[in-house]
């Protein structure tokens, strides 16, 4: 499942929530979003995340118990390498380039980047 993931706001939010929570029904997961949205709304948005792989459920009880199969990083990958993919034609550099020349990027984090990459100078 880590390879080709695309989540819309309202699945990321739904996702997001159920890594904070560890696993939880769609009733906890409705406590948590940020955006309200009906009961019914989170629930078929979790049974379709399940039919594609992206979580798992059980019954308990009454209940069904969902948990994320894939991981916040498995996420931000595939929906990075999409973005560079589709807007900047598979070059990671312009999607740089793009942040820093519309100003997203500051000099503060750009310090920051270079010394990720290990090029800062002391």
């Amino acid at each position: 499942m880590a390879g080709d993931i695309k989540l819309s706001d309202q699945q990321y939010q739904i996702v997001q929530a159920l890594w904070a929570l560890g696993e939880g029904s769609a009733k906890d997961v409705q406590a948590r979003l940020r955006e309200a949205l009906a009961h019914t709304t989170v629930g078929t948005i979790l049974s379709r995340l399940e039919t594609r792989g992206v979580l798992a459920s059980e019954l308990r009880g009454r209940e069904r118990i969902y948990r994320a199969l894939i991981s916040e990083g498995d996420v931000r990958r595939s929906m990075v390498s999409s973005l560079v993919s589709t807007l900047f034609k598979g070059d990671s550099k312009a999607l740089l380039a793009h942040l820093v020349n519309e100003g997203d990027i500051d000099a503060d984090e750009l310090k920051d980047i270079r010394a990720l990459l290990g090029e800062e100078q002391p």
